[in-house]
């Protein structure tokens, strides 16, 4: 019997934790008395001397997740595909009456073993960056991110998904605040957009021989982040034996309630739900999250008598390791 070695989450952790541990303290000095506790990978909270870099890494979907299966099952649904499109990328989840882990994964190359939330990515969100690569079109991955954001944004960015919506009409400037341009006192420019999908519609015909109007091609742009997220959800259900069909299509993130209805449409559901709070159902999911402490160790052992006895006293002693956490 031998205790298997982590592997790379030593490194990460060794990275993460002193840069962690400085955030924590000026934190906790800033609210003296105040029962501090912070979001993990796994969707529990922990206290913020347990807090450690390793069950950091997606705390932030984490919370997403516990924020969507709360608000749903409030609403009534219990069986609920979890759709959070943000700026940069999409995150997708599913639930069926418990919470669903991975207690190994990669996240930007690096393995990790740490009890997560199963989340899967894909690089299309509301600032993915539109591209024609000469024989087709992309979205993603490349994104403009907050600076300088999408086209519309005025400060000179590239044209995104977020354009799309606001060429064909769904996004309408005169909704918004004018929180745009160099000195954030602008509205959002449509003008600029529509000369940017005229342009590159002029580029395509004159590459492709094909002709198009400026709003077909948003259009088309949108259908393939669209057929992108979708797919990414079969991922998680259909190609898991689960009927997509008869779940409840929970919309959160800045740019979800934009492409939860396409989403649904790709996907034959019926159902989409958008909470209130869904711009911040993350931040909303970390305030509804329980206390936990998780546990593990791995042992390699013959699946004997003998080694059933040393798994029953390895669990034993975990189990009580995790109550003791959570009562002292």
């Amino acid at each position: 019997m031998k205790l298997v070695s982590r592997g790379d989450t030593t490194v990460v952790d060794a990275y993460l934790s002193p840069i962690l541990r400085r955030y924590v303290e000026q934190v906790a000095q800033e609210m003296p008395g105040v029962n501090l506790q912070f979001m993990q990978s796994s969707g529990g909270l922990t206290r913020a001397d347990n807090f450690q870099g390793k069950d950091a890494i997606l705390s932030g979907p984490a919370g997403g997740i516990v924020g969507m299966v709360r608000a749903s099952s409030a609403a009534g649904f219990e069986r609920v595909i979890g759709f959070d499109m943000g700026g940069t990328s999409t995150d997708v989840s599913h639930y069926n009456g418990e919470f669903e882990r991975v207690f190994e994964t990669q996240v930007a190359g690096v393995r990790m073993r740490a009890p997560m939330m199963s989340i899967h990515t894909v690089a299309a969100g509301g600032g993915s960056v539109l591209s024609f690569d000469g024989t087709r079109l992309r979205v993603g991955p490349d994104s403009a991110g907050a600076n300088p954001g999408p086209a519309a944004y005025r400060r000179g960015g590239p044209l995104t998904v977020t354009d799309c919506n606001v060429m064909l009409g769904k996004i309408q400037p005169a909704h918004f605040p004018k929180v745009f341009g160099p000195c954030a006192d602008e509205a959002l420019d449509r003008d600029v957009v529509v000369a940017k999908f005229t342009a590159l519609a002029a580029e395509i015909e004159q590459a492709t021989g094909r002709r198009q109007t400026p709003e077909a091609l948003a259009e088309g742009f949108l259908e393939i982040a669209i057929g992108s997220m979708a797919n990414a959800i079969k991922k998680i259900s259909v190609q898991r034996g689960h009927d997509v069909s008869r779940y409840v299509l929970t919309t959160f993130g800045g740019a979800g309630g934009q492409h939860a209805c396409g989403v649904a449409d790709a996907l034959g559901m019926t159902k989409v739900f958008a909470h209130p709070l869904a711009g911040v159902l993350s931040a909303y999911g970390m305030g509804l999250a329980d206390q936990t402490a998780m546990r593990e160790r791995m042992i390699e052992a013959p699946l004997s008598d003998d080694g059933m006895a040393a798994l029953e006293d390895a669990l034993g002693a975990l189990a009580d390791d995790a109550v003791n956490a959570l009562l002292s």
